[in-house]
């Protein structure tokens, strides 16, 4: 009997630690793909680049990472999600560890795709997870645990990160970025073994919706449209921040590392309070869609307004201000977007929707580097890009008003 009452509690206490590290995959994510950024001040001129050559180099991750959404959301629908994750993360580390050694712009977009490659599979593995593993009422925690992790690993990453350039360079920053990524394996491995076997299944859904039948929903095309919008302002932060902060406000590398950590950790806050907010709303009986509906409108509006005062600043504290706001609104939106996903895709479809809206979502990435960096080249100023960063999640505001329909789950029977 004793055994009988233990191993309950040991499968619930996998599932608690599968939340925490869900959180901190995400976090060792976001650092990782953002440490790019971080080193820009120093390796873009070590490496003789100009803006333009930085922005493709920025770009180049996402031009596997998109496309790599699709398969990873099929993947996750025939392996199981949590090994998957550990065969990503350990390749994603070792791209990391090698970025540190590149000579030249070639080897720099090589390793970016690379790095690319092993992170494709994040987002649909996590996704798949946390509609396995935990159940409704705890998935605003969970993922509050993931947004927060997305938004302290960019904090973390740009705090950390610009001190570690600073004393040591930005070769050796990848380095130790990319080794400490790989210590994540052990505690996974651990904890994925210790869920219960019916848990731990290879998720097959031969009897949810394809790809074709999720696209042509205009659930996902509405939130897709939102999440390419609302990603344009993200990546403009994580990509161009650090350089803006070191060559227009003429910070050194310690104090941009303190300030432009600041969007991040606002954001962390941000979704920790979304998450556990719209638990509480739905234990009060508040229908969920609408909770999440208005969360991810507030929260893209936020994100608009921050961004567009960001060049506008005349002081520090004004600066400060608008960076809090923008994260802020980011940290808000990204916790009730990924609801309202998992909410219409359902158990059958949510490794494929993730991988469709995903896919979509990080055209941003591919985009905004290229573009910005144009621009900055074109005009010598940044004023140009602020402003489209900032228009963009104004159409995700609409997007989420207007187009997106009724959140509820959809009959994927009915879509057949």
């Amino acid at each position: 009997m004793a055994q009988a009452s233990e191993q309950p509690s040991a499968q619930a206490g996998a599932v608690t630690a599968l939340v925490w590290l869900i959180g901190l995959a995400v976090f060792i994510n976001y650092i990782d793909r953002g440490t790019l950024g971080i080193a820009a001040p120093r390796l873009k001129d070590d490496l003789g680049l100009t803006a333009t050559q930085y922005g493709l180099a920025a770009s180049a991750f996402f031009w596997v990472y998109a496309p790599g959404q699709l398969v990873a959301g099929w993947l996750v629908g025939r392996t199981n999600a949590g090994w998957l994750l550990a065969a990503g993360l350990g390749l994603w580390g070792l791209a990391t560890a090698l970025t540190g050694l590149a000579n030249g712009l070639i080897a720099l977009v090589l390793l970016r795709l690379l790095l690319a490659v092993g992170e494709a599979v994040t987002f649909p593995a996590l996704f798949k997870l946390i509609v396995d593993h935990v159940d409704a009422a705890r998935q605003g925690a969970a993922n509050a645990a993931l947004s927060i992790g997305l938004a302290l690993g960019p904090a973390f990453g740009t705090l950390a990160g610009g001190l570690l350039l600073a004393s040591l360079g930005w070769r050796w920053l990848f380095g130790v970025v990319g080794i400490a990524t790989l210590l994540w394996l052990l505690p996974w491995i651990i904890t994925i073994k210790r869920l219960p076997p019916a848990a731990v299944h290879t998720g097959a859904t031969g009897d949810g919706p394809t790809y074709l039948q999720i696209l042509v929903t205009r659930a996902a095309l509405s939130l897709s449209l939102s999440q390419v919008c609302w990603g344009f302002g993200l990546y403009f932060l994580v990509t161009w921040l650090p350089l803006w902060l070191v060559e227009v406000r003429h910070y050194s590398l310690q104090n941009m590392a303190w300030i432009g950590a600041l969007a991040f950790a606002a954001q962390a806050v941000a979704a920790l309070i979304g998450g556990q907010v719209n638990d509480v709303l739905l234990r009060r009986g508040l229908a969920p869609g609408p909770v999440r509906r208005f969360g991810a409108m507030a929260g893209t509006l936020m994100t608009a307004l921050g961004l567009a005062g960001i060049p506008l600043s005349q002081s520090q504290g004004a600066l400060i201000t608008a960076l809090l706001l923008a994260g802020f609104g980011i940290g808000i939106m990204h916790v009730c977007v990924n609801m309202i996903a998992q909410m219409f895709a359902g158990p059958t479809a949510v490794g494929k929707w993730t991988g469709i809206q995903n896919g979509f979502g990080n055209i941003a990435g591919i985009v905004n580097p290229l573009i910005t960096g144009a621009i900055i080249d074109a005009t010598g100023s940044y004023n140009a890009a602020f402003a489209l960063a900032a228009g963009a999640p104004l159409i995700a505001l609409f997007s989420l008003a207007v187009l997106v329909p009724k959140v509820e789950p959809l009959d994927w029977a009915a879509h057949r």
